[in-house]
């Protein structure tokens, strides 16, 4: 009897721990006022969570101060407070006003929602105390899964007050998408950071391995029904006004244009855009190019950065068969895009992603389609299996390719370890399609708190040539093996301690030759309470270029085999403080020389309105023949008045291109999806003395509408 007793009492235990968290969601036809103060009565309808945990610095211990949280809705918003305690508000972290800006740096609340409780994709808000907004699309649990170029429809008000801060959300339901059924069941998980502590406290999904990125371990919304997202359209017009004088020429601009957003059901999200414009996006940072192989740019134009995850392929590093700067961009010249249309959401079990472009004639780039569809099965808790094509058409020639992959994640292998098996094979095709265009990507991944290693294997064919995509180099098989040790210490101001006995990379030809590899160690790294933290690593590298290749404008590399050792050493400084940064210095042999480089960023938050930054990198190489430098410098002054009128002033320069490029742009958020531009660029030549080359003067009004 008492043993029968006792196993149920242990049954009864273990499942009370395996219980999912809930919050429950009270219906009001009174919505508060959104401004801050959660002093209205109406939120006393609502029932409180306050069952936080630490996750930093150590899971599962009690939070430093008192958290609350509530939420409410109606027929058409969901609405969200949080009561941030603290004992002493005078030492509260608030800098960020900007818009996606770097919130992390502050005092935070971030926010998950799993609105099709799938445990594959959530949508994440973040504010601070000064009421700055940021938010995202999560798919996976990993940051490379994380979009923080999604904009969504919702607003935030926060107060410092004598006993904490406080914040208010409000999001409608259209900004959401969810299955049409009476009792929404959602899931939802809500992180707060006290920063000067480097203290996040977390409501579910607390544990070494686990945390807000663990979309399966968030808890439930609970108690929405009888909602509908309805579907609105969002109609974005836009007018473009503007002069560039460049070589003695004006050219002066006066585009119109229109942006279109239309959900079509409650899964499914139309984009279309005629006459595109992208005069607000900032220009590339030129960067001295010191390797054999192309350098790679990130996307910034908003109609592509919006949903692109959906179209994710991954062969391996940045290698892709869709590379969304592949259309409307030639050699760094923008070709105009006539219009477009992208559909991205979800079909049941089935995730959609379908894009189309269409770009005009201009010099000697012919008018050209590009065409991307990308599907993806879901499978078991957050895996999937997927396939993509891609197209490109002229007139008068098809480029095409086309993949397929798969994805198998698991957050409770061999208990509560993450572990991720990953495949992907693709082949392009054109009209004179050459043998051998194949390339493939596999990799075992298991990314956990105290040991985090990845074997992984890949290949790419020397036919292998996606029009749409981004190939770094041909010809290859690639092997890689990596082991990452960090054990937790949680005393003497130390959080943990970093070991990598190895980091390990080999390239072999298609001959069976070694071509590329490198072999890294870094006996020590130390990652403090305080966030500071440094790392000291040494290796050994070999390349061996079959052909002569240039760096540096006439600097040559002669062909051959080189073997090179190295050393190096990594300090940052936590962002918590007003001024943080990061240092990094090296030394290595280099293509039988010598390179010395130095790389350095540093922020100074001069008040909540005024941040200065800059960024410089120098690098000494010497050969038997020749001695150089590189120098690269970067700098921003950052003014914002307040979160919806900011502005910024960023230059770059570097001693191979010899200019120095001056951007300025002033943003006014008069409501949420409207904005007024004022953009400034400048080019200015500093090869025998400092000259104009260009100089573009941009307004740019976009207002938008919801019907």
């Amino acid at each position: 009897m008492k043993s029968k007793i006792l196993i149920f009492l242990l049954i009864a235990l273990f499942s009370s721990f395996a219980q999912t968290k809930k919050i429950e969601a009270v219906k009001t036809n009174t919505p508060p006022k959104i401004d801050g103060y959660i002093n209205e009565d109406v939120w006393k309808l609502a029932k409180p969570i306050s069952d936080f945990l630490q996750q930093e610095p150590i899971a599962g211990n009690k939070p430093s101060y008192k958290t609350e949280v509530r939420i409410l809705y109606d027929d058409y918003n969901l609405y969200l407070s949080v009561m941030c305690y603290d004992d002493e508000p005078e030492k509260i972290i608030a800098r960020e006003m900007k818009w996606d800006g770097f919130i992390s740096g502050d005092d935070n609340v971030k926010i998950l929602f799993d609105t099709f409780n799938d445990n594959r994709s959530a949508y994440w808000f973040a504010t601070n105390p000064l009421g700055a907004k940021d938010d995202a699309l999560l798919t996976g649990f990993e940051m490379k899964d994380f979009n923080q170029d999604w904009n969504g429809v919702w607003d935030v008000e926060c107060k410092i007050l004598e006993n904490g801060w406080s914040a208010e959300f409000v999001f409608p339901f259209s900004t959401f998408k969810f299955y049409d059924h009476e009792k929404q069941v959602w899931g939802f998980n809500i992180q707060r950071t006290i920063k000067r502590n480097n203290e996040d406290v977390l409501w579910s999904s607390v544990g070494q391995n686990l945390g807000m990125m663990k979309i399966a371990n968030a808890g439930d919304l609970v108690g929405i029904e009888k909602i509908k997202r309805g579907n609105p359209i969002y109609l974005k017009p836009f007018f473009t006004a503007g002069a560039q004088f460049s070589s003695g020429t004006k050219n002066f601009i006066h585009e119109p244009g229109i942006d279109l957003k239309y959900g079509i059901n409650e899964t499914l999200t139309l984009d279309a855009t005629i006459n595109t414009d992208f005069a607000q996006v900032e220009s590339d940072r030129a960067r001295i190019n010191l390797s054999r192989f192309p350098l790679f740019f990130p996307e910034k134009r908003e109609f592509f950065l919006e949903g692109k995850k959906f179209f994710d392929f991954n062969l391996g590093g940045n290698n892709t068969i869709f590379y969304s700067r592949r259309i409307g961009l030639k050699d760094g010249v923008q070709i105009p895009i006539i219009a477009g249309a992208k559909l991205v959401g979800r079909l049941d079990d089935y995730e959609i992603g379908f894009i189309d472009m269409q770009t005009a004639t201009k010099d000697t780039v012919q008018s050209t389609n590009f065409l991307a569809l990308r599907v993806k099965y879901d499978l078991f808790n957050s895996s999937y299996v997927g396939f993509m094509t891609t197209n490109k058409f002229l007139k008068d020639k098809i480029s095409n390719s086309f993949g397929a992959d798969f994805n198998f994640s698991f957050n409770d292998f061999l208990g509560d370890k993450n572990l991720v098996l990953f495949g992907a094979i693709a082949k392009s095709n054109e009209s004179n399609s050459l043998k051998n265009s194949w390339a493939g990507n596999f990799f075992i991944d298991f990314p956990n708190d105290f040991i985090d290693t990845f074997l992984g294997y890949r290949f790419i064919q020397g036919g292998f040539d996606p029009q749409l995509g981004f190939i770094s180099r041909k010809g290859i098989q690639q092997f890689i093996y990596n082991l990452n040790i960090e054990p937790r210490i949680n005393e003497h101001g130390i959080k943990k301690l970093r070991f990598q006995p190895i980091e390990s990379n080999f390239f072999i030809d298609r001959n069976g030759n070694l071509e590329t590899a490198s072999l890294m160690f870094s006996p020590i790294g130390v990652v403090f309470e305080s966030g500071d933290q440094f790392s000291f690593g040494f290796g050994r590298s070999f390349d061996y270029p079959k052909e002569d290749f240039d760096i540096f404008d006439t600097t040559k590399v002669k062909a051959g085999k080189y073997w090179e050792s190295g050393y190096g050493f990594e300090a940052r400084t936590s962002s918590s403080r007003n001024i943080f940064g990061r240092i990094e210095i090296s030394k290595t042999g280099f293509y039988g020389g010598k390179r010395s480089s130095v790389g350095t960023n540093v922020s100074y938050t001069i008040n909540k309105h005024f941040t200065i930054s800059a960024d410089y990198q120098k690098n000494f190489l010497s050969f038997k023949s020749s001695k150089f430098s590189t120098d690269e410098f970067g700098g921003r002054l950052t003014y914002n008045i307040s979160t919806k009128l900011l502005s910024s002033l960023f230059t770059q320069w570097n001693n191979e291109l010899n200019e120095i490029n001056i951007n300025y742009r002033f943003n006014w958020k008069p409501k949420v999806g409207s904005d007024f531009y004022i953009v400034l660029n400048q080019v200015l030549s500093t090869k025998d003395k400092i000259q104009s080359k260009e100089f573009a003067i941009l307004a740019k009004f976009v207002w938008m509408f919801i019907i």
